[in-house]
């Protein structure tokens, strides 16, 4: 564990990171938090990888649908075979957490606008936070602003995107 300003150097002082590609530790343990206040009967988590922010949630608590799109780092609790939810799957969540590779998580912003269970709430991670505009982090905060799902951007280092299903 580090300092996030390691990762992202715009970052303040006190975010936690263990590496470049997964979600900072608060984030994390925000989502985590979320889920036992939320209590939805599934979740829906993408770009599950070594499962950072997984640790996080309480599985016994939910029906649980994980995914990881690159074969490499997909293992238990994600789906064995299925790197990316269907439709139906991601209409069926109460609670979705994407933060899939970015050729994933555009089309899963979008399906979950598009499908995803009225009421349902989005965590998404790399919203952008200060950002420079055509970073990655910037156009997946652009894509959340486009979906017509009213939600708050979040001010962590990376940043991230909680909205509710209309």
């Amino acid at each position: 564990m580090q300092d996030e300003q390691a990762f992202t150097p715009h970052a303040e002082p006190g975010w936690h990171a263990w590496d470049s590609y997964s979600p900072e530790a608060e984030f994390c343990a925000f989502a985590g938090t979320l889920q036992r206040m939320l209590r939805p009967t599934v979740v829906l988590e993408t770009g599950v990888g070594i499962g950072r922010l997984t640790e996080h949630l309480d599985l016994d608590a939910c029906t649980y649908l994980g995914y990881e799109a690159d074969p490499e780092w997909r293992r238990p609790p994600a789906h064995p075979d299925q790197g990316t939810p269907t439709p139906l799957m991601m209409a069926q969540a109460d609670f979705v957490i994407l933060d899939s590779a970015p050729d994933f998580r555009f089309a899963e912003l979008a399906m979950w606008a598009e499908h995803g269970e009225k009421g349902s709430v989005v965590l998404v991670h790399d919203a952008g936070n200060g950002h420079e505009a055509g970073t990655l982090h910037a156009q997946i905060g652009f894509a959340c602003s486009q979906t017509n799902q009213p939600g708050m951007f979040l001010r962590n280092p990376r940043g991230g995107w909680l909205a509710v299903h209309q």
